[in-house]
Order: structure tokens, then sequence, then C-alpha cells
């Protein structure tokens, strides 16, 4: 009897690759005999299935069955493993898909090593300028007397329930897996004897000194990858990393907005209305500014370049310099008198805000 193998799949005569290995993968699941016993319909349909997607599914021998069209199980095909009803060894031919099916992969022998984390705290110039810390940080290392085996020298031999490969393989009726061996956990060998140093383990805690280049313009809660300064990985496995948490303490004068500084600077009423030069405070020391007559509380300056660097690029942000006029709590007689004079002088034309706010009383009212 002729066979139409992409029926069979229920797929079109275009389909990819990857349509083709979807649809079997489906219909092996739902015909699988594990999933029908006693049922031999099912078993016919499964063998059919596979049948159907050892030809489609290698290139090769599809384009040879389009080029025929529909044959027999007994022409073209012969060593397909089907004929006759002889249903051929498909753990080997179709164990990857069954692994893929029912999820039960074959494992890594290793274990990746453990991630580590460590909170380092920075002052405010070290996250701005960068900086090398040394720090010290409990962790697993690989035992040096055994260089991380667990066993003594001699101590180990050839798991005999995987003869070393470090997994088994199952088998049920058409179907076969393949998992780690839990005699050996992988490992493929058996310890006999115990390293003193480890007890077996393979790793001893150390606390061990790692270096930590911080770059110039980290911000608070940043974090630093370190690739492979964690716990060292089991079996041949990598190791793990170390996450560096960053935390940026205060700065009793700057406050930051990324890459930009700001700072408050004091100044009497008389440089306010006068103007002058007042020292105002950088990253890097001090330095002379002039500010202009007239100055209000809260006005504003920018000194270009005076901020802090940009991660990764370098660019200067700027510094920002905040004008808090500050107003005398207590004056003289003299002072009073003066005050009173100056007072009498002034108009509201030279106090622009004051005058706004008597014409908005006025319209009110």
């Amino acid at each position: 009897m002729s066979k139409d193998y992409y029926q069979i799949l229920d797929i079109e005569r275009n389909a990819t690759t990857e349509q083709i290995k979807k649809a079997y993968k489906k219909l092996a699941f739902e015909y699988h005999p594990d999933r029908n016993p006693d049922d031999n319909e099912a078993i016919e349909k499964f063998k059919e299935i596979n049948e159907a997607y050892q030809v489609l599914g290698n290139e090769n021998k599809r384009a040879q069955y389009d080029s025929f069209g529909h044959i027999s199980d007994e022409g073209l095909f012969r060593d397909a493993g089907f004929r006759g009803g002889n249903f051929g060894n498909i753990n080997d031919i179709f164990g990857s898909l069954f692994e893929e099916v029912f999820t039960t992969g074959r494992r890594a022998r290793g274990t990746r090593g453990r991630d580590l984390k460590y909170n380092l705290e920075i002052p405010f110039e070290k996250a701005a300028f960068g900086s090398q810390e040394e720090i010290v940080i409990p962790k697993n290392v690989r035992c040096e007397e055994c260089y991380g085996s667990g066993a003594e020298p001699g101590g180990e031999t050839i798991c005999t329930a995987c003869n070393g490969r470090g997994n088994v393989e199952y088998a049920k009726g058409f179907f076969a897996i393949s998992q780690t061996c839990s005699t050996c956990r992988g490992s493929g060998k058996i310890i006999k004897d115990h390293c003193k140093v480890c007890k077996g383990e393979g790793v001893v805690t150390r606390e061990q000194k790692v270096s930590v280049r911080v770059p110039p313009g980290i911000t608070d809660g940043a974090r630093l990858r370190m690739k492979g300064e964690g716990e060292p990985g089991l079996g041949g496995a990598p190791d793990g990393d170390l996450y560096i948490e960053i935390s940026v303490k205060d700065h009793p004068v700057f406050t930051r907005d990324i890459n930009d500084l700001y700072c408050e600077v004091p100044i009497s009423i008389v440089e306010a209305i006068l103007g002058g030069e007042i020292t105002v405070p950088t990253m890097e020391g001090t330095q002379k500014f002039k500010i202009p007559a007239g100055t209000q509380p809260g006005q504003t300056f920018k000194l270009k370049g005076e901020g802090i660097p940009e991660l990764g690029s370098g660019k200067m942000g700027d510094l920002y310099i905040v004008a808090k006029v500050e107003i005398p709590a207590k004056i003289n007689k003299k002072q009073k008198e003066l005050l009173k004079e100056f007072s009498n002088e002034s108009d509201t034309e030279q106090q622009p805000l004051v005058k706004e706010y008597i014409n908005k009383i006025k319209e009110m009212f």
C-alpha cells in the first residue's frame, strides 16, 4: 500500500524542517505507546508517524521521496528500519527528539559555581573619580590538596552503574530516556577515599582578597560584575560570578544629579546687592567666582566642566552654584540707621518683585 508521509504528519508539502519536526513531536506525544497502553491501533499509528518523520526529516530522503512520489514501505525506503513490521532501533534514531518531547534531556555532568554578592560602600569622591578597592570575602575555593576532585590520590574508581559515562538510559517499550546517574551524580566516578582536607566536598571555605576597579562616574545602586570570581564550578563546569553592589555616601557640600553637581553657597546681603568675588568649592579644591550685582536668593550660576565624569565616556558634567542670601539676625544701631537711610532712598522701580506684588493688590481692591 502506498503512503503519503505528508498526510500522515498532517503537513503541507512545502512545510519547513521546523514545521515537520513540530508536527512529529505533537503526534509522537499523542500516539506514544506509553500513553496508549494495550492500544494496537495507536502503536501502529506511532510506527507510521516515526517512519514518515525518518524520511521527511532527512533532506536527502525527502528529496528522493518528493521525486518518486508515494511509495510503499517495501519500496524505496526499505532500509528505513520499519519494513515488515520491524520497528528497528527507535532509541538510536529518535532519542534526541524524545528528550525534547518529554523534557528529560541529558544533563551536564558539571554544576556551575554559585554567584556571590558583596555590598561595597564608597565615599562620594571615589564615585566621582574612580578607585581601586581591596575587599575580603569568605567563599568556597577549590581544595588545593585534591584539586577539587574530593578524593585522595588514587581514591577514585569508575562508577559501575553508568560505566563512567555519567548518565544511564532507561527503556520501556519503544521509549528510551537518558538521565544523570544518581550513583555518581553525573561525574562518572565514585570516591573510595575522601580527601582529608575538604572531606570529599572538593572545596574549602577561605577568606579571599579581591581587587575591585570602581570606574569614574559610578552611581549609587550600580552593580559591577566580576566574571569567574564566584564559587568554583564542579565537574569541570565554569566558576560563578561576583556581583559588587555599590553604595555611595552622601557629600556634606555637594548634591548630585546624574553627572551634574549642585552646591548652595551663602552670600551676604551686601554681596548680593553690590556683587563681588566669592570662594566656591569644586571637587578638586576651591576657586574664585564673581557674582553680579543684584543677585537674587536661589539664583543659579554654572561652572562648566566642574561636575562628575560620565560613566564610560569621561565627559564632564557641570557644577551649579546656588546663591543663598543670608539676612543678618541682629544688627547694631548704626546699621539700622544706614538701612533706614537706604530704604528712604529706594523706590519700587528698583524692586520689580515688590512692584509687581503691589500692583496685584491694587487690582484686587
